[in-house]
């Protein structure tokens, strides 16, 4: 067959549809001891699946999170209109709750990206640990792993976001910071690890779109594919080592092509894997680029949502659970209108009469709930102009806030205690927080 001649990926004729096959579940691995903490985290989940099964609510619960293998999906007539790009990139960090990133002062430069571009309050990861996240992403189902250990390479034959992109007659490429060389199927290489990298499960997808991350196009983005997935290694993706470690790294090594891609019709997405198993499993997602929508947005969507996203911005087919999903589509303007510009702030004029004092909000102190009994925390918040917002991050499964009312309530999940940050929005557009732990018991 005639190979067609591609830019900075691997562009191969189709291959005919396979059969999903499932691979033995690795062993936990590396991962079980990635930090000081990681243990204790486990058995207060030990000591949930049995009060679980003890109420009869496991089954439930099991099934609410179970992945299936299905097979690719065509691309159905009532897709959301999105934009066409020229290049995505992609980039995958590792083990942080949403507010160890957002609003953080550790992760300065990811903040910035945030609020110049989408950023979604509203994203949670799938499971635990990290392994089974990078399959649901890249393929929309585990793929029957559930550790950490090392897979088979080119085992499997599902369908995944490589291979679909690779048959609409688009490239694909993945960089992988510290992999030994381009197309290795290594376990381990110093700060490289295979666990977050699933495409080399894959017998459809060609081992040579696994590039080094010296093979990143840098100062020549237009060379990109039209898709790329960066993961780096596992100090500067924060799994190792601190948030601000992997702040540092993003901002040196991808701020040129984040303001590269505004101006060039192309899309930068930041994204993690799980949260570090002490709270409801939300992590930060960032859109920045051209065609995106500045602001945040609170729909509740998973790697599921991201991966289907991806699918329908180059017209592929929808792999795994992505075809049961919509595509996270109101971050976008329209493929045909321009990027807004932001309306430059006009000079404040001095006014003579008295404005609003500054919004605080009041700290309700420490906080307890019972697992899965109803449960409520007021906030209130002084000050500012009335009407004002609310919203919460940290929040433990089963627990919202309502944005009127300021009233946190449900029927949470685990126990321990989380630290929720509340945060109070003006008509003015003033903010005030507040962050407080709320402790969840048994009985």
């Amino acid at each position: 067959m005639t190979r067609v001649p591609t830019r900075g990926g691997t562009t191969v004729p189709p291959s005919p549809t396979a059969t999903p096959a499932s691979a033995p579940s690795p062993a936990a691995g590396p991962d079980s001891a990635r930090r000081p903490g990681r243990r204790a985290g486990r058995t207060r989940r030990s000591a949930l699946v049995a009060g679980l099964g003890a109420l009869g609510l496991l089954g439930a619960f099991t099934v609410a999170n179970s992945q299936s293998a299905a097979g690719a999906s065509a691309a159905g007539p009532g897709a959301a209109a999105l934009p066409g790009y020229d290049h995505v990139v992609v980039v995958v960090y590792e083990n942080k709750q949403y507010g160890e990133i957002i609003g953080s002062s550790n992760a300065p430069y990811i903040n910035q990206l945030a609020g110049g571009g989408a950023s979604l309050t509203g994203m949670k990861a799938l499971t635990h640990p990290s392994q089974p996240n990078y399959f649901n992403l890249f393929s929309g189902a585990t793929q029957g792993i559930t550790g950490d250990g090392c897979y088979t390479p080119q085992s499997m034959s599902a369908a995944n976001l490589g291979q679909e992109l690779i048959a609409a007659g688009k490239t694909f490429a993945t960089y992988n910071e510290d992999l030994p060389s381009e197309g290795s199927t290594a376990c381990t290489n110093g700060q490289y690890a295979q666990k977050h990298n699933p495409w080399f499960a894959f017998k459809n997808v060609p081992l040579n779109t696994g590039k080094t991350w010296t093979q990143f196009p840098q100062g020549n983005f237009a060379a990109l594919p039209h898709l790329s997935i960066v993961v780096p290694n596992q100090c500067n993706d924060m799994h190792s080592c601190s948030v601000q470690t992997g702040d540092t790294w993003t901002r040196n090594n991808l701020d040129a092509y984040a303001q590269w891609a505004k101006a060039h019709n192309s899309l930068l997405v930041l994204t993690w894997d799980e949260d570090n198993y002490l709270g409801s499993n939300q992590i930060a997602t960032v859109f920045y680029g051209a065609h995106v929508k500045q602001g945040t947005y609170a729909a509740a969507v998973n790697h599921h949502h991201l991966l289907r996203t991806f699918e329908d911005l180059f017209g592929t087919g929808h792999a795994g659970n992505a075809a049961n999903v919509q595509p996270i589509s109101e971050v976008f303007t329209s493929s045909t209108e321009p990027t807004p510009t932001p309306t430059p702030t006009p000079t404040p004029t001095p006014t003579p009469t008295p404005t609003p004092g500054d919004l605080k909000v009041v700290d309700p102190g420490p906080q307890q709930c019972k697992f899965n009994q109803s449960c409520t925390v007021q906030l209130s918040a002084t000050g500012g102009k009335a009407p004002v917002r609310w919203s919460a991050t940290g929040l433990p499964w089963g627990l919202s806030i309502d944005a009127v009312s300021g009233r946190i309530s449900g029927k949470p999940w685990g126990s321990g205690t989380v630290r929720i940050t509340a945060t109070a929005t003006d008509a003015a557009g003033a903010t005030a927080r507040v962050t407080f732990p709320l402790t969840l018991a048994w009985f």
